[in-house]
């Protein structure tokens, strides 16, 4: 179904989705006190936001999937949830937190399953590899498509922004863009990043 995000200035935000004749069905009632985070538009560089260009999001018939913001408790890294939201009534269904100090972002719905990605963690001398997940539509427990290498983690987190596809078993992740003050700096950025067979 179309899915929209309205937005007025910087305190008023809205998912509406619509029914195939483009009539209102429903609009996403959030949680108290939870707030949603999909990478979308300008944050990824694009030159025409739309939920189609996010990361963070996913939607089939029936439900439509948002990561929430990461937060912090103390000295960990940021972690995040994804919450799953009823179409046809705009209500949280269920709730799926990230492994602690990784963060899941939808990328989309295949086979009635949401595909997210899982990213790589590195910080304070600890590290694991991230990855493609899945959660069935009543959500529960994580299931693995692609394991990422721990060996991978260093670099893997320097795509931070990256636009991240899973086709065929393969997981890759690109960067925006591509800047540097000088061809060296542009040089050494490693645009791309592949995982899988």
């Amino acid at each position: 179904p179309p899915v929209i995000s309205l937005r007025q200035g910087r305190e008023k935000w809205a998912i509406v989705i619509l029914n195939a004749d483009g009539t209102y069905r429903s609009q996403l009632v959030a949680d108290e006190g939870e707030n949603y985070a999909p990478r979308c538009g300008k944050d990824l560089r694009a030159q025409n936001p739309n939920l189609d260009n996010c990361l963070g999001v996913a939607a089939d018939t029936s439900t439509v999937y948002l990561a929430t913001q990461p937060v912090s408790a103390g000295k960990t890294l940021p972690t995040n949830a994804v919450v799953a939201f009823d179409a046809a009534t705009g209500r949280s269904r269920w709730r799926t937190d990230a492994p602690a100090e990784q963060n899941l972002m939808p990328l989309r719905v295949e086979g009635g399953r949401v595909l997210m990605y899982l990213d790589a963690m590195r910080g304070y001398g600890r590290s694991k590899g991230g990855g493609i997940y899945a959660l069935p539509p009543t959500g529960g427990a994580l299931q693995p498509v692609l394991r990422h290498p721990e060996s991978a983690t260093g670099l893997e987190t320097y795509f931070s922004t990256a636009h991240i596809a899973y086709s065929g078993g393969r997981a890759v992740l690109t960067q925006p863009y591509i800047s540097g003050g000088d061809d060296k700096q542009e040089k050494a950025i490693v645009p791309m990043l592949a995982f899988g067979d």
